[in-house]
């Protein structure tokens, strides 16, 4: 949300500071913060100076957001017609920061994550797809007006939800833009796994100091044979 604060004007000047931060969109919440009531909605749409998205209740101003990234302005469509908190994950997130490897993007498809605890309004779109995540505050980054799951969290997604080649694609590419440092990009395992490789790196040098140990006691033996047997010859 923009403008948490009270807003400094009211009617089309507050209405072309939502638009103007958000690609051109607003939402009918917005437009009631702004002072516009059902019918001046309504007035605009029939104008034509507004118009509908794909979203109940989320509405395109003319005039703005004209050279916006569709992608991005179909995000944030989407976040309004969300529950408060709705951020891009997935397959979304990772067209965002740019990472190679998925398919060319279908224009309209968009992953959205909602907090496990919040409901998914019922006004958004089918194309929408929607995920309810448990994320904690770092997992989520903003970059005005979007919000969106961080670079190593969607690479974590990601690799429950696509193959082998795109995981190595994606993660290849955040390393080579430098969004993550090589090594860093591996999706954390599973609790029981995590618990059993844990076991295993502690079991492995425990049994390789038992190996040392038995060849450096055959070397000794060894040495002390040999020894032996100059004397002798001596």
């Amino acid at each position: 949300m923009i403008f948490k604060q009270s807003l400094p004007c009211q009617g089309d000047e507050a209405v072309a500071l939502f638009a103007a931060a958000q690609f051109g969109l607003i939402s009918r919440a917005q437009a009631r913060r702004a002072g516009l009531s059902a019918d001046d909605v309504a007035a605009r749409l029939r104008r034509g100076m507004w118009t509908r998205t794909l979203h109940w209740g989320v509405y395109r101003v003319k005039g703005f957001g004209a050279l916006a990234s569709p992608l991005k302005r179909a995000v944030v469509a989407a976040q309004l017609a969300l529950a408060p908190g709705a951020f891009a994950c997935r397959d979304t997130a990772a067209r965002l920061w740019r990472l190679d490897g998925l398919p060319p993007w279908d224009g309209c498809t968009v992953d959205m994550g909602v907090r496990s605890q919040s409901a998914a309004n019922g006004a958004v779109s089918p194309a929408v797809r929607i995920h309810r995540l448990r994320v904690s505050e770092a997992d989520v980054v903003r970059r005005a007006p979007i919000r969106l799951t961080g670079v190593a969290r969607t690479l974590r997604d990601m690799s429950t939800c696509s193959g082998k080649r795109t995981r190595t694609r994606l993660c290849g590419a955040a390393v080579g833009r430098g969004l993550v440092v090589s090594g860093g990009t591996n999706p954390r395992p599973h609790r029981r796994l995590a618990a059993s490789h844990r076991r295993g790196l502690h079991a492995a040098p425990a049994a390789a100091a038992r190996r040392t140990g038995r060849r450096r006691a055959e070397g000794a033996g060894e040495g002390n044979r040999t020894d032996g047997r100059t004397a002798d010859r001596t």
